[in-house]
């Protein structure tokens, strides 16, 4: 099983999905889905990802995006996409697995192992 925590802004929403199934190869009940205002980026609570993680998931995608998160007022993408990196490197030392850093924006979305 897999989940992944995304921003809730509606632009980015399906196509974040869809990246994260196809890179990891899970189906749409394989996985949780939870979204917060900000995304990945900052830190929220870790109630979703704790009991995905102790229901079986091991494959973890961790989204925020660029083009003005609303959940990050006034933060610039360079500085976002700095704190999604921070908080994907304190996230792998809690939930053991597979981590995809997934960034989005207008032009697209950038999905990688982590």
């Amino acid at each position: 099983f897999g989940y992944l925590r995304r921003c809730m802004d509606k632009r980015f929403g399906e196509g974040t999905r869809q990246a994260f199934e196809q890179a990891t190869g899970l189906s749409p009940n394989d996985y949780w889905d939870e979204s917060y205002p900000g995304g990945s980026a900052i830190p929220t609570d870790e109630t979703g990802v704790t009991y995905a993680f102790e229901h079986g998931a091991t494959v973890f995608g961790w989204q925020a995006h660029g083009d003005h998160c609303g959940g990050q007022p006034g933060t610039g993408d360079s500085e976002i996409q700095k704190r999604l990196d921070n908080q994907i490197a304190e996230l792998k030392q809690r939930y053991p697995g597979r981590h995809f850093r997934i960034f989005a924006t207008e032009a697209g979305i950038d999905i990688k192992e982590a």
